[in-house]
């Protein structure tokens, strides 16, 4: 086992639509720079290639037998003597919607057992986990765009049946990873204030010494569908291409002045989820382990 003092395991597992992709991107640039500050990244570019999923490099999916190295060995490869070990994959901890029409009771319901797993199997000390959160309405409204982007037609009352607002509870996954005896500290921020706490982000995430590498990407990653792009897919419901659709309709009805943002929620809805979502951060703040960044 490689002692904590000398090395450890930064584990930035999303969750989706919370502007993983824009710091996933802007890790990725920096990648070079953090290695010669002793920081290995990794991030999808890296895990989602065919066989290079965590679990199939760490030997957690798949039979013993077929994997190429341990994972001991697997860990030295990607560490290369680096003393901060960043690894980003939302995709770990569970799917944003699932392929399979079934309601979702809660969001992410193997998260920590996954990440202990994973613990396990590096054997070098506890992860560091980190974590963004975000409002319950605009997650789920996100992770509509998301299904429509994916070529999944139906409307966001449909969806709301699969995934409903209590699906999205981030004070019970956070306790989760409290619990879990593979991770040692938990950070946690809100998508609301990550430009603000891009910087802050950054550094609990590869080091002090080594966040001043890390630039945010001038560039806005994987925006969401306007309410008449969303109107739009809908009403051609039979179309062959709707990959192809929805992308059109994206380009066409871009969110801006001239277009608004879908949101399916009606004021009540948005008064409820702001009262749910302050629950949750206020019990996230209040656990052991966890650290919440604020601006």
């Amino acid at each position: 086992m490689t002692s904590a003092d000398d090395f450890s395991v930064a584990f930035h597992v999303g969750a989706h639509k919370t502007a993983t992709s824009h710091l996933q991107w802007s890790l990725r640039d920096a990648s070079a720079a953090l290695a010669d500050r002793g920081v290995r990244y990794y991030g999808p570019a890296h895990f989602r290639l065919p066989g290079r999923s965590i679990q199939r490099l760490f030997g957690l999916r798949g039979k013993p037998h077929r994997h190429k190295r341990s994972p001991q060995d697997q860990l030295a490869l990607l560490r290369k003597g680096a003393q901060r070990l960043v690894l980003s994959e939302e995709n770990y901890i569970g799917v944003l919607n699932s392929p399979r029409p079934k309601t979702v009771k809660l969001r992410y319901p193997e998260a920590a057992t996954r990440v202990n797993a994973l613990a396990r199997a590096m054997d070098a000390g506890q992860i560091d986990v980190f974590l963004g959160i975000r409002n319950p309405a605009t997650f789920l409204a996100s992770a509509y765009s998301q299904m429509l982007l994916g070529g999944r037609l139906m409307t966001f009352d449909q969806f709301l049946e699969l995934s409903p607002l209590a699906s999205v509870n981030w004070l019970s996954l956070v306790k989760r990873f409290c619990r879990a005896a593979g991770v040692r500290s938990v950070t946690v921020w809100q998508y609301e204030d990550y430009e603000a706490l891009f910087d802050q982000i950054c550094s609990a995430m590869v080091g002090a010494d080594a966040a001043d590498v890390v630039k945010p990407i001038n560039e806005r990653v994987h925006p969401g569908f306007s309410r008449a792009a969303v109107d739009h897919i809908l009403s051609q419901k039979g179309a062959e291409d709707v990959a192809a659709l929805t992308q059109a309709a994206r380009s066409r009805y871009p969110t801006g002045k001239e277009y608004a943002a879908f949101d399916g929620f009606n004021a009540a809805d948005h008064a409820r989820a702001a009262e749910v979502y302050a629950k949750h951060i206020a019990g996230i703040k209040a656990l052991p382990k966890v650290t919440l960044l604020q601006p």
